[in-house]
């Protein structure tokens, strides 16, 4: 991993790292025709053989409910019922000659599918570190 941001926001420690490769992946995509307003939204979602999927998505702007962030020169929104799982995670990008894709490292997951697909928390003690 090379250079990363962290931001400390939303009235607690929370922090998310994006490491300059998923950043500048991107703003590469941002900058290819989309608005100044566009970004990253990270989040979770329920799905998937362990319960929780990553919900990541290069979208236009924000939506209600969602913290905007600038990680690493990069717009990043955050839905806030999702910022519990996502305390302390690194995105990351990879590509190689068989597959292109962000990348996880997740401090709150308890566990993953085979697949790598989906991944489970203690519900507990992410609600314990989110403040809840």
């Amino acid at each position: 991993m090379s250079n990363s941001s962290q931001l400390n926001v939303l009235n607690n420690d929370f922090t998310l790292t994006i490491i300059d490769e998923a950043a500048k992946r991107v703003r590469d995509v941002v900058n290819g025709g989309l608005p100044e307003t566009a970004g990253l939204r990270v989040g979770v979602v329920g799905g998937g053989c362990s319960g929780l999927t990553y919900d990541v998505i290069i979208v236009v702007g924000p939506q209600p409910r969602d913290t905007i962030l600038e990680i690493n020169n990069t717009r990043v929104f955050v839905n806030e019922s999702s910022a519990q799982y996502l305390n302390g995670m690194i995105v990351d990008w990879i590509s190689s000659m068989q597959e292109s894709r962000f990348v996880f490292q997740n401090p709150n997951e308890t566990g993953n599918c085979g697949c790598g697909k989906s991944f489970s928390v203690d519900t507990a003690s992410s609600q314990q570190s989110s403040g809840q």
